[in-house]
């Protein structure tokens, strides 16, 4: 189904929630939120091929927020993705949003684990890895992108930052601003982890959304051409190796219109890990502003 005409003409309304307790709140500029206590999955899609060597979330009662509910995600060794997708309105050139979510490592969670693990990402339309995406490795939280940007060599315009400490037992919070633009110019993010800015109008290489792009047979001499490019593109480290094409397949991006990009939550992660990894997303939300998301 097309998601464009969703939420898109509520973005200058007031979100009216009923809590568990009967009573109602409203908190102007917020969008959407994921209210696992008094909806379950009911404000999130239903996308079951989200789930590859891993079963779909579950709800628990939460760890550090009894007795509020939390979605929570296992995904075994050799497993690939658990996701679910908010059901919101695909972002398009110009958009801005806030964005919040609230999760909880265990302590048995793999936070050290050198090769890549997904949260959660603004994933591009075409095929190959986001413009945006969150990562926990290394110790870190992690926002990176850029890796599947359409026209090659594959990894040209990776880029990567470190936003903190990733800590278990206790709850994280990231917020993101984002401007949605494939010019690099305009597109930027900011981040508060834990309500504490630690990235500021950070503008991407490769833009906060992918341009449209067109893809064709390459001639022999082509593939040539792109696969002796590509043996020379430095490789990223813990970064989804997924190529927006093969060197066989000429692209060639638009200098007019963009991608649009669609929120996912979750794990995703890379099938040569063997650990387990389990985490509780408490809460998230999305919104026109900072205080819309808190």
């Amino acid at each position: 189904m097309h998601r464009q005409w969703r939420l898109r003409c509520l973005v200058a309304v007031i979100a009216v929630l009923t809590l568990g307790t009967g009573q109602a709140w409203a908190a102007a500029g917020t969008l959407w939120q994921s209210d696992f206590t008094n909806a379950g999955f009911a404000t999130f899609r239903s996308t079951p091929w989200n789930n590859v060597g891993a079963s779909a979330p579950v709800l628990v009662t939460s760890t550090v927020a009894a007795p509020e509910k939390a979605a929570r995600f296992t995904v075994p060794g050799g497993g690939t993705r658990s996701e679910i997708e908010p059901d919101v309105a695909n972002f398009v050139e110009g958009d801005e949003f806030w964005f919040a979510s609230t999760f909880t490592l265990p302590a048995s969670f793999p936070a050290a684990e050198t090769s890549w693990q997904v949260l959660g990402q603004w994933k591009n339309a075409d095929t190959g890895s986001p413009p945006l995406e969150i990562k926990v490795g290394r110790g870190s939280v992690i926002l990176d992108g850029g890796y599947g940007y359409p026209g090659g060599p594959a990894g040209s315009k990776y880029w990567t930052t470190t936003l903190g400490p990733a800590v278990t037992t206790t709850a994280t919070t990231l917020v993101l601003h984002v401007k949605f633009s494939s010019n690099p110019s305009v597109g930027y993010v900011d981040a508060w982890l834990n309500g504490t800015p630690v990235l500021t109008g950070y503008h991407p290489v490769a833009g906060t959304l992918y341009p449209s792009s067109k893809k064709t047979k390459a001639s022999a001499s082509q593939a040539k051409a792109q696969k002796e490019a590509l043996d020379r593109t430095p490789q990223p480290k813990d970064t989804p190796k997924e190529p927006a094409a093969s060197t066989d397949t000429l692209v060639k991006p638009s200098t007019t219109s963009s991608q649009y990009s669609y929120w996912k939550m979750g794990m995703y992660r890379d099938p040569a890990i063997t650990s387990t990894a389990v985490y509780d997303l408490e809460s998230a939300r999305m919104g026109t502003s900072y205080a819309a998301v808190q």
